[in-house]
């Protein structure tokens, strides 16, 4: 079968990949929020306010908080458009609500646009490769497109909301790169303008962007631009990047603060750069194997799903005889200007930066980390798919004859990468589906077995208040602390799993034993653990054992004295037992170890007026914490009060005066 392929419109290409990323993700666009989607959206203060919100975006870190980290303002400042257009929209349904009655969601829109974005980035890709692949057939473009449309892995970026920001930097890298290769067919100016700007709102979107260091020379090279354009190319990059970490630096005042744990790379926790080279082999053909069989794509992977591995792991050695041959090549097409060049630089370059060798990355390893160096790779598989069936890729070879045996490959290609695209799709409807639906096959992942209790635990909570004897609790519970020690199991540093699992057994199973066990661990493990002192004087408190329980609402207050649940606590716990004077001298113990008393002395001075009602020591205790914040009028208020009870008018009208002076 031949056919004049440039004869069709550029308008009809741009339509069937519309309509194709339609049909392969429309059943995405009822799913709701899940993974990671809290970080630039729902539940989010300043993207729930909506336009007004947006300066509050531009000028704080993605996250804050304890763990203060990233900046894609042009990622949520698109959630915050939404929000203030379709507020009115229910937020998001459960499947349960979804059986009863099937609304239209936030959530639904925001899936919409990300599909949306998805058609429009390949509609860009497959202009920017036929500008760079110019001399040669538009088949060759197509197919790379086609591939990368339909290939599995690309699901998680698009049905995660969060991966929105991956879509939006790759669209804007690729703008850019488009930009600076008409500045070198026309010598416009301009074109350096519209370079940078794209580049710009790139880094905007995500970090990662800054790819486009190594990607320019790259691409301007193949390009055959002159010595001087690709270098005044890089400079204008190398410009923006420094405008850009300075207007971060001015905007931005918060801090980034990113602990990242031993079970989402114990890399960091290596000394030795060999570690790197072995387990970024390791990565490296993970991420060969997906792309050539996508089979158990997964939410997360972490440690120990990706091993620490060392040279007895085959996979790094069939790595390292893979790629350096792979590399070497590439590098002595790419300088021949050969299509099988560009792509192996693309691939293996982009893969570099994902890998851990150069930095290791969170999670080690994730299905959205190959969206970006995909592209090298589907340009090597769809040329070589040619030269397979002796097409001749050539630009002035404009009637393409498909023979039987490519057609079948390619639709054979086709509809088993997009059947598993499109089974994939409601495995991310919400996160309680897709942590239960991949689980299964991430029994070594010490995360994601953490994530799937951290998400039951508040569901087990409310139906065990709204409905104690549903037989379904037990079950649920005990899934709960199966998926806790399977976490510790595998990494026995992981400390919220240990206070998590010490909390299930105290509050759902009145277990105080263990409960004791568990945060007993956590609390030797990280002495300022406030959860976990909390959880063990309660445990003590449903022993009998008092002088414990006490211990450790005290230590509770040592650590946070502002913590204000704790003090409702100790006083009911201490006027219970009866040992009310032993609970006042410790608190006096303990506000001469803070820095911010206030509220012990408050609290002091609670339960000196239960003490048979010493307003005198009461009043002295008030007036200690007042002296911590003169700018408690209400505190004030009170003291004059108790000072006026007890005939006191001077010192009453004193503190009248001071609080409403």
């Amino acid at each position: 079968m031949k056919i004049n392929l440039s004869k069709i419109k550029q308008s009809r290409y741009y339509l069937l990949i519309v309509v194709f990323t339609f049909f392969l993700y429309g059943n995405s666009i009822n799913n709701e929020y899940a993974l990671d989607d809290n970080l630039v959206t729902v539940g989010l203060a300043k993207v729930e306010k909506g336009v007004v919100g947006i300066p509050e975006i531009f000028t704080t870190p993605m996250t804050s908080g304890r763990q203060a980290y990233g900046y894609r303002p042009i990622v949520q400042t698109t959630f915050a458009i939404e929000k203030q257009l379709f507020k009115k929209l229910p937020v998001s349904q459960t499947l349960k609500e979804k059986k009863r009655k099937d609304k239209l969601t936030q959530a639904n829109v925001s899936h919409f646009i990300n599909v949306l974005l998805y058609a429009l980035l390949c509609i860009v890709l497959l202009s920017f490769l036929q500008k760079i692949l110019k001399d040669y057939n538009v088949i060759v473009p197509l197919i790379t497109v086609l591939l990368f449309l339909v290939h599995p892995l690309h699901t998680e970026v698009v049905d995660s909301l969060k991966g929105r920001d991956e879509l939006l930097m790759l669209i804007f890298v690729l703008l850019s790169l488009k930009s600076y290769l008409k500045y070198v067919t026309t010598n416009q100016l301009k074109n350096i303008f519209f370079g940078v700007l794209f580049f710009l709102l790139a880094l905007l979107s995500k970090k990662n962007a800054l790819a486009m260091l190594g990607l320019v020379p790259v691409i301007l090279y193949f390009s055959k631009a002159t010595l001087k354009k690709i270098s005044i190319s890089f400079l204008s990059l190398f410009t923006v990047l420094i405008f850009f970490v300075l207007m971060k630096k001015g905007l931005v005042s918060e801090v980034s603060s990113r602990e990242i744990k031993f079970f989402e790379n114990p890399l960091l926790y290596s000394d030795s750069y060999m570690d790197r080279i072995t387990v970024g082999l390791y990565s490296s053909w993970f991420y060969l194997r997906m792309l050539i069989y996508p089979k158990d794509l997964s939410f997360y992977y972490g440690y120990n799903q990706i091993p620490m591995a060392n040279w007895s792991y085959w996979q790094v050695w069939a790595a390292l005889f893979f790629y350096v041959p792979l590399g070497i090549y590439g590098v002595l097409q790419l300088i021949k200007r050969n299509v099988l060049g560009l792509g192996v630089a693309i691939w293996i370059g982009l893969m570099m930066g994902v890998n851990n060798v150069i930095f290791p990355i969170v999670g080690i390893v994730a299905d959205r980390f190959t969206f970006t160096f995909s592209i090298g790779f589907f340009l090597v598989v769809g040329f070589l798919l040619l030269k397979l069936f002796k097409f001749d890729a050539l630009k002035d070879n404009l009637r393409v004859n498909f023979s039987n045996g490519f057609i079948v490959v390619l639709i054979l290609i086709v509809a088993v990468y997009s059947v598993r695209t499109i089974v994939r799709n409601p495995n991310w409807h919400d996160e309680m589906t897709l942590y239960n639906h991949d689980i299964e096959h991430l029994t070594e992942s010490a995360k994601a077995n953490a994530l799937l209790s951290n998400v039951f635990y508040p569901i087990v909570g409310y139906r065990l208040q709204k409905n104690p004897t549903d037989s379904q609790n037990k079950k649920d519970i005990e899934t709960i602390i199966y998926h806790y020690k399977e976490a510790i199991r595998i990494d026995s540093t992981y400390l919220t799993s240990i206070n998590n699992l010490g909390s299930v057994y105290l509050n759902f199973q009145k277990d105080y034993d263990n409960a004791i066990l568990f945060c007993s661990k956590a609390v030797l493990m990280d002495r300022n653990y406030l959860e976990a002192e909390f959880n063990l004087a309660f445990a003590y408190t449903g022993k009998g054992d008092v002088d414990m329980a006490m211990l450790h609402y005290v230590r509770v207050m040592e650590i946070n004295p502002d913590y204000m649940k704790v003090y409702q606590h100790y006083n009911k716990m201490v006027l219970e037992s009866g040992k009310l004077k032993e609970g006042i001298i410790l608190l006096k113990q303990v506000a001469s170890k803070v820095s911010n008393p206030k509220h012990i002395y408050l609290n002091i001075g609670n339960l000196y007026s239960v003490d048979n009602y010493n307003v005198e020591q009461s009043l002295v205790y008030f007036v200690k914490a007042f002296e911590e914040d003169k700018t408690d009028k209400q505190l004030c208020s009170h003291i004059s009060t108790l000072y006026n009870s007890i005939g006191n008018i001077d010192k009453a009208n004193f503190y009248f005066l001071l609080c409403n002076g």
